[in-house]
């Protein structure tokens, strides 16, 4: 009968959960820690402070885990646990023993280092360890996972707060996807209406003494006096002026009529008055 290993029967735990886990791990560690010391009355003393993280740590990562199915806190709120790589069975007290004494040495080391210059080495040995899980397809192994002989794979009993947070934000995209696109429904809609409505005509200014009513119903096609332009040529001496004219218009025109009624420009009438000297003063009004 051949032997099929753990990590081949159960569905393992992905990257994302096991740092959801270690990340609530570690601030509930922390709570408890400084809730402890307030309740004591104890100041500030890096070496007590450190001692209460350490055991609450451990309380909870190791005593608590191996208790509870291999489940801490964390582990219970993303439904994951740690067993045995090769048989499947809840890992015993000393390889959780090994696994969080790596793990607590790259948390602490880069929490203490995280308001110093010192944090771009510190994330080295924290960034080592999860590479080797993501680069490990077939069992996902961490560096500590490899030094204790454990796996993390899925568990039903827990939380799952991962996928509810999950279904939680992508119905929350769902309905801000379906608020926007009937937003642009009601758009076009109203711009469909604005469109299709009748136009109302416009009003009618208010009727002045000196400007007449104004009739939008006639028809605004320019018609031009043909009768007017019947009987001019380009060739011809105009037979009467135009209506644009002005005044030395009119008095080329008069003498020119002049000259035509007596034989041309070189006739000459001694009775006949000069016509230079007996030019109108008076300017004649512009015809309208």
């Amino acid at each position: 009968m051949d032997f099929e290993p753990a990590y081949s029967r159960y569905s393992l735990a992905t990257v994302n959960q096991r740092l959801g886990a270690l990340i609530i791990d570690l601030l509930s560690c922390w709570f408890i820690s400084e809730l402890t010391l307030s309740l004591l009355s104890v100041t500030t003393s890096s070496p007590l402070r450190l001692f209460t993280f350490v055991v609450t740590w451990f309380v909870f990562r190791v005593f608590i885990a191996a208790r509870s199915q291999g489940q801490s806190f964390g582990k219970w709120l993303m439904s994951i646990r740690v067993v045995d790589a090769d048989f499947g069975k809840t890992a015993d007290f000393g390889a959780f023993i090994k696994r969080e004494i790596f793990v607590f040495t790259c948390s602490i080391f880069l929490i203490e280092t995280f308001t110093t210059t010192f944090i771009v080495f510190a994330w080295i040995p924290f960034a080592a360890d999860v590479a080797f899980a993501v680069v490990d397809n077939e069992k996902r192994q961490a560096l500590h996972d490899r030094l204790s002989g454990t796996i993390s794979i899925q568990s039903r009993k827990g939380f799952a707060v991962d996928q509810k947070l999950g279904k939680l934000f992508n119905q929350a995209g769902q309905q801000a996807t379906k608020l926007y696109q009937s937003r642009q429904e009601q758009g076009f809609d109203r711009d469909r209406q604005y469109n299709d409505a009748p136009r109302d005509r416009p009003k009618r200014r208010p009727r002045t003494k000196s400007r007449p009513p104004q009739d939008f119903a006639r028809d605004y096609e320019p018609k031009f006096d043909r009768d007017f332009f019947a009987d001019d040529d380009a060739y011809d001496a105009p037979s009467k002026p135009r209506k644009s004219t002005f005044k030395d218009d009119m008095d080329e025109f008069d003498d020119w009529n002049q000259s035509q009624a007596y034989g041309g420009d070189n006739f000459s009438d001694p009775e006949m008055p000069d016509p230079q000297q007996n030019k109108r003063s008076a300017r004649r009004p512009r015809r309208r």
